[in-house]
């Protein structure tokens, strides 16, 4: 915004308090205007590489995330990669996009979702197997896998049409069924607890926005939400001893006990991931906002480390 002050003093004259007048309010609009705070740590988009959906493995040492390359890729294609927690060591498990990865118990399978199928394979790529089940659905299109903690199941959500909800199968992609009896609309991103007994999500209070997580018992169908706020809330995980969960709340990284309780902002970022170190990795924007990157920082919001350029 420009104020010609020149040429507004060359119109037809003003009486002296009238021009000075004129002039302070100049001053005042010049004053409060600025441009949009954009981008910042929670309003941006990225148009370059992208680093998202990180996992930590089952030691903790090791970490499974998609890589979308921008443009020209060269050696860094887009694909399933798995890094040490220093960021060091990349190998690329699958090329292609390959989402929101999860590691089975024992730390040799990786499961995830590929534009709508679920997969898995070894870490090393091999042995790649996919789910064939419930073919029978309208839109059989699932996302967000999750390897439950005794490597006995595998939850996924079914965000479209009216048999939506969270499926599970076994981890040999056998006996696949929807969980009944749950009142959710969509119920993304499930993620079961450490002892198998609840699990978290986001959803949409009657189908609108903005999204809260919920809390579900497995056994007698309880909902119990845990956010109620005006931010979108997605992507909660565990804390590996199932005290506390970790989720992104309009790209402000937050912790809080499991009853919702003690709620803290502990940095900016999105789809955070738990390790038995209490670290928790995540995505985010670089400093100058130019690629998405990996950063990890302790569950106490200290000592936060970039681990992706």
């Amino acid at each position: 915004m420009v104020f010609n002050l020149e040429f507004a003093m060359q119109q037809k004259p003003l009486s002296s308090f009238k021009l000075w007048l004129n002039i302070l309010i100049l001053i005042f609009l010049v004053s409060c205007y600025k441009e949009d705070d954009y981008p910042s740590p929670i309003n941006y988009i990225i148009e370059g590489p992208q680093d998202q959906f990180p996992a930590f493995s089952p030691d903790g040492e090791h970490i499974a995330y998609y890589h979308f390359a921008w443009g020209n890729s060269g050696d860094y294609p887009t694909g399933l990669y798995i890094i040490d927690k220093n960021g060091g060591n990349r190998k690329l498990v699958l090329r292609g996009d390959h989402f929101s990865p999860s590691w089975s118990p024992d730390g040799q399978w990786l499961v995830f979702s590929s534009g709508g199928v679920i997969q898995k394979c070894k870490i090393n790529g091999d042995s790649l197997t996919t789910f064939s089940g419930l073919n029978y659905l309208d839109n059989p299109e699932f996302y967000f896998p999750d390897w439950s903690s005794d490597g006995k199941y595998i939850l996924f959500d079914k965000p479209l049409g009216d048999e939506r909800g969270v499926y599970f199968t076994t981890h040999k992609f056998q006996n696949p069924n929807v969980i009944f009896g749950l009142n959710i609309t969509s119920g993304r991103d499930p993620e079961l607890s450490p002892n198998g007994n609840e699990f978290i999500y986001y959803d949409w209070m009657d189908g609108k926005t903005p999204s809260e997580i919920f809390k579900q018992d497995t056994d007698d169908k309880i909902k119990i939400r845990l956010t109620n706020n005006e931010r979108d809330d997605r992507a909660p995980t565990w804390s590996p001893d199932g005290q506390m969960i970790a989720w992104s709340s309009s790209l402000r990284l937050c912790v809080m006990n499991v009853d919702g309780s003690n709620y803290r902002e502990i940095t900016y970022g999105k789809d955070p991931s738990w390790s038995v170190s209490d670290e928790i990795v995540f995505s985010h924007a670089n400093a100058d906002y130019s690629k998405e990157v990996l950063y990890i920082v302790n569950s106490d919001g200290t000592k936060q480390r970039q681990i992706t350029f």
